[in-house]
């Protein structure tokens, strides 16, 4: 096989695990990174500064066969994020929503006491992240805990993240709750052409930022609205609203056919706001809403 720029790592690792050797020499530690698996030679390449054509000229010279004991040595832990200092590791139980019980966060911080992490940090995606694990710790820590991890990099669907919503919110007008654990469960994890955020606000406030979300939907007094297409990276972008006032079977219904339209004609690496930005908002709006194109 013949590999070209627009490969996944994953997919080159695949077809011959000896180019693992060669990405290490090279100074791209990809091996069992979970965010590295769906990018681009290409994207690795700029990624870690390095020429794509030097890249591609040494990983087709590579003969088949097995990658080094060195390099397997290297494999990224289950479910961990390898830290600053190049030596330890951050692990994230998957809490939906951040919504926990006493005992959990009581299990969290034991374990994060008993293997000696640097700290616990509360993310903006609602999780836990124990941060400062050695590498022989890591296995441990996820038996001990007894939890999935949350998917926090990757060519997926992250956490939901949802506001209290009318089941503990007096501002809440609709069941953001219900609704993001309903979503959390039915997508957390999926793999995609490229990372999706989802995210349920109860009220306009908006206190989730569904506005900046992937899919986010916002709470009224008659439903939800639904938007596409928002994120708040390097070149931020407002979600499009796309229907309103949708019930839950209705925002359910319709979520699950962005979902598919988005895995089926988004490029690798390609985020929802962008697909949207290359073939228009009529169109997508075409085919997941049956709106006709103007």
């Amino acid at each position: 096989m013949k590999f070209t720029s627009n490969m996944t790592i994953a997919e080159v690792l695949q077809a011959n695990p000896k180019t693992a050797d060669v990405l290490r020499e090279m100074g791209m530690q990809c091996l069992g990174c979970p965010s590295a698996a769906g990018e681009s030679l290409a994207g690795a390449a700029r990624t870690h500064g390095k020429e794509v054509n030097e890249l591609l000229e040494k990983l087709n010279a590579v003969e088949e066969g097995e990658m080094s004991a060195e390099t397997a040595a290297l494999r990224m832990p289950t479910g961990a994020v390898l830290q600053r200092d190049k030596a330890t590791f951050a692990i994230a139980p998957h809490t939906p929503g951040g919504v926990i019980s006493p005992d959990t966060l009581r299990k969290i911080a034991d374990v994060a006491e008993k293997y000696g992490a640097a700290t616990l940090k509360l993310t903006s995606a609602q999780r836990i992240a124990i941060v400062g694990l050695q590498r022989d710790d890591v296995e441990k820590a996820w038996a001990d805990l007894g939890m999935p991890p949350g998917h926090a990099v990757g060519m997926c669907v992250r956490s939901v993240k949802f506001c209290p919503g009318t089941t503990f919110c007096k501002r809440g007008q609709q069941d953001a709750v219900g609704l993001g654990m309903e979503l959390d469960k039915l997508y957390h994890g999926l793999q995609l052409p490229s990372k999706m955020k989802m995210a349920v606000s109860g009220c306009a406030n908006n206190c989730a930022e569904p506005a900046v979300r992937d899919i986010g939907l916002m709470g009224t007094s008659k439903g939800f609205h639904v938007m596409v297409g928002g994120n708040a990276g390097v070149r931020p972008r407002l979600g499009d609203v796309i229907a309103e006032h949708q019930d839950v079977p209705q925002a359910l219904a319709l979520v699950e056919r962005i979902v598919n339209f988005y895995k089926e004609n988004a490029k690798p690496n390609e985020r929802l706001g962008v697909l949207i930005d290359r073939i228009g908002l009529d169109a997508m709006k075409a085919a997941v809403m049956g709106t006709p194109v103007h």
